[in-house]
């Protein structure tokens, strides 16, 4: 409702009241009320309104009766409720079996395993490019890490699991230790290592017996010497298909032998699958009786997500040179599964430090960024065993490898996270 008002006596519709008072015996008398949702106009006079005032009145403390009367209704509702809670017992169905859900149809949830049977953890430690992930690989009998021949491809604690009747190994391939950290993404690679160190029930040590540096200097520093003390750890001295000198091959392992904590030296050939088998065998008689951690079918614990993420990034690597590689993250925002014949649909995007590599990854008329598509779908194809339908972008992040939060975003501190990186937070 508008406000009332008074109306002047020359806009009156009669003549003002006898007896004088002009304007203001008129004002007295006669009102206007306006409805916003009507253009009516209503008059009344004074006596009128008196009588409609007096009705709301009375309608207003009728209203006030009856809410003080329900509230004292639910009041009594509610003590009732009470009573009826404090007069039930249940102590009179303790001795009484529980009611069967399901009834029990037999068997067991995982298959009974011996007494004797071996789990345990087995971290795989050494330098960049010492061959790790190549010798979980041959280990698995799998291609779960990515392999190039470029140092500090991998950034992740990589878990593999090796079961048989037996036992179970869960490998841990690490990332490579190296003699420094540059930015936060080489400090969270080394955590990851420490992390895998502390959990490991033992330790594999891969060094290159054919470094330029050497092998003993690579292992010099890579480790605290009272975490090989406490672990049984076995020394494999990588690439030896390479070293035409085998007097130089019996010195390494005489010498590594000599080191206070190291249980055994093997000479290997991941590429070459050469002893690969004894380190096997030496691993599963190190671990303690125990029962299995994961499904004997699992081969790892990480999603296919992560996997592919980890083949695109591995074609990165292969097909682009300098810091390119280095500054590059890739992200699978979507990986949906479709029924036959159509093929798997996986949206992915490729995170760099600069715009300006972005038009390295894209390359000219885009040509870069095809062939990096096509390399990668069909390793991801032969991975996954069915057709993918593969869509890629690129985009800029400056500064992500120092930054924190933008590790913990990319999953680096835990790779099997699924949900897409968020950077609204991050300068």
């Amino acid at each position: 409702m508008r406000a009332l008002h008074h109306r002047a006596h020359r806009n009156l519709p009669f003549p003002p009241p006898r007896g004088g008072g002009g304007v203001r015996a008129a004002a007295k008398s006669f009102f206007v009320v306006r409805s916003s949702s009507s253009s009516t106009t209503t008059t009344m006079t004074t006596s009128g309104l008196r009588s409609v005032e007096r009705r709301r009145r009375q309608h207003r403390r009728r209203f006030q009766r009856r809410l003080v009367s329900g509230r004292a209704l639910a009041r009594e509702e509610e003590e009732e409720e009470e009573e009826d809670v404090d007069e039930y017992d249940d102590d009179d169905d303790d001795e009484s079996n529980p009611p069967e859900v399901l009834p029990y149809i037999g068997g067991e949830l995982l298959p009974k395993e011996t007494e004797k049977h071996k789990s345990g953890y087995v971290a795989i430690v050494g330098r960049p490019n010492a061959g790790k992930s190549t010798l979980l690989n041959r280990i698995l009998g799998t291609k779960l890490s990515i392999v190039t021949k470029k140092p500090q491809t991998t950034r992740h604690r990589i878990l593999g699991v090796l079961s048989d009747e037996e036992s179970q190994m869960v490998l841990l391939d690490t990332p490579g230790v190296m003699k420094s950290a540059f930015n936060k993404l080489d400090e969270t690679m080394l955590k990851s290592v420490r992390s895998s160190v502390a959990t490991a029930d033992c330790l594999i040590i891969v060094v290159d017996g054919d470094a330029k540096d050497t092998a003993e200097k690579d292992f010099e520093n890579l480790l605290d010497e009272d975490v090989i003390g406490k672990l049984p750890t076995v020394v494999c001295v990588n690439k030896c298909d390479r070293i035409k000198d085998v007097q130089r091959i019996k010195e390494l392992m005489k010498y590594f032998r000599k080191i206070k904590g190291i249980s055994e030296v093997i000479p290997v050939s991941a590429l070459n699958d050469t002893g690969v088998k004894e380190v096997v065998e030496w691993a599963k008689d190190k671990l303690p009786v125990g029962p299995s951690y994961f499904s004997k079918e699992y081969l790892s614990e990480h999603p296919e997500r992560f996997f592919v993420a980890e083949i695109i990034r591995e074609k990165i690597f292969e097909l682009y040179s300098q810091e390119v590689p280095y500054c590059s993250s890739v992200w699978v925002e979507e990986l949906k599964e479709r029924k036959p014949p159509a093929k798997d649909l996986i949206r992915a995007t490729i995170y760099v430090e600069r715009q300006s590599q972005v038009g390295i990854i894209v390359g000219e008329d885009g040509s870069a960024m095809k062939k990096l598509s096509t390399e990668a779908r069909k390793d991801i194809e032969a991975f996954l065993e069915r057709g993918v339908f593969l869509e890629m972008k690129v985009k800029s992040k400056p500064g992500w490898r120092s930054n924190d939060k933008s590790l913990t975003e990319f999953g680096l501190e835990d790779p099997n996270k699924t949900s897409n990186p968020d950077f609204r937070d991050i300068k």
